[in-house]
């Protein structure tokens, strides 16, 4: 639901990993942007981020599409968490994106995958074959262009992340990198630290 806009900020889009659930997932992240008085939509993604990430990404183009319409502006950023930021990167690079969003922060995504996908059954979740190390879809979003030069893009990961493995596979080369020394995958959506660094990178990107 959007909110009262503060001044100077584009509107937020919130964008889940796997699991995403509109009533739990971003809660306390939607409660402290109402308080912050931004503008902020949900993007809820396909069969609950467990199936293919490109089509989750047209999904989001058109959460996009509406939310620029809906609140008459031009721009949005982009804040995501785990596989919604791969999500996000494959929207900016391969369906427009990079026109429409100034800001994207991505946290404990598995930007060079994770082994942590090896314990996920490939044949009944796509995103599983996906996210594992050296697949051809990450091969896809890690070549040349995989930091649209006019999209700022924030990477907050950490070194006890817990699901991306190893945990350094959740940096991203061109990126601006912030280590969150003691946040685990899940604590990215609650922790008070991380939602003020969200904030500052929005406002340092504006």
């Amino acid at each position: 639901m959007p909110m009262e806009d503060a001044t100077g900020s584009n509107p937020v889009i919130l964008v889940h990993g796997i699991l995403g659930q509109r009533h739990l997932y971003w809660n306390l992240f939607k409660h402290r942007l109402q308080k912050d008085g931004l503008r902020y939509h949900d993007a809820i993604l396909p069969y609950g981020m467990l199936g293919d990430i490109r089509i989750a990404a047209r999904f989001l183009k058109d959460k996009v599409d509406n939310a620029l319409r809906h609140d008459q502006t031009d721009k949005v950023d982009l804040v995501c968490h785990s596989a919604g930021g791969l999500v996000a990167r494959y929207y900016l690079m391969y369906l427009g994106g990079h026109k429409v969003v100034d800001t994207l922060v991505t946290m404990g995504t598995p930007h060079q995958g994770t082994y942590f996908s090896y314990m996920l059954p490939v044949p009944i979740l796509q995103i599983a074959k996906q996210t594992r190390p050296g697949s051809h879809f990450l091969d896809e979003i890690n070549g040349p262009g995989a930091i649209p030069k006019d999209v700022e893009v924030w990477n907050l990961w950490s070194p006890i992340d817990g699901v991306v493995i190893p945990s350094h596979n959740s940096k991203l080369a061109g990126s601006r990198a912030i280590k969150m020394g003691r946040t685990t995958h899940w604590g990215f959506l609650y922790q008070r630290n991380v939602y003020e660094t969200v904030r500052e990178c929005l406002a340092a990107s504006a």
